[in-house]
């Protein structure tokens, strides 16, 4: 007479819910690794708090500038869309500058300043960028309109 083994039915139910708690975690994790990264567009700073960190605008047209409350203007220039969160950024005065992408802000990679500095992504404002008052010119594209 061959014996029967069984499972108790505690066990299968467990290993069931286990496998459903499995899927869910996985999709939940697939959702957020594919999910779109916002718009670029938007005012950014390495320390908003004390008002010393250093700034970076990007207008959403192919504009970006990087500037601090005490010394004015650092950089003005382009931005080129390299696709996935990865940016080109190249300053009027020759130097360029790499940017990465994530869901809180932006890694900006300085080669010349051998330095990689994060810029959590400042509250929406609206339309207006966060434009204190600096010293110096700033660009036109940032001047508020007459």
């Amino acid at each position: 007479m061959k014996q029967k083994s069984s499972v108790p039915s505690w066990a299968l139910l467990l290993l069931g819910v286990g496998l459903c708690l499995s899927l869910a975690g996985n999709l939940y994790l697939y959702t957020e690794l594919n999910r779109q990264l916002p718009p670029l567009r938007g005012t950014y700073c390495t320390d908003a708090s004390i008002g010393l960190g250093t700034y970076l605008i990007f207008d959403g047209e192919g504009l970006f500038c990087r500037y601090t409350q005490t010394e004015g203007v650092l950089d003005d220039g382009t931005c080129e869309d390299l696709g996935e969160g990865r940016y080109a950024l190249r300053s009027k005065e020759g130097g360029g500058f790499c940017i990465l992408q994530d869901r809180e802000g932006v890694y900006l990679f300085s080669g010349e300043e051998n330095s990689i500095a994060f810029f959590p992504k400042l509250k929406e404002l609206g339309t207006a960028y966060l434009l204190a008052d600096i010293p110096g010119e700033y660009p036109e594209w940032l001047k508020p309109p007459a």
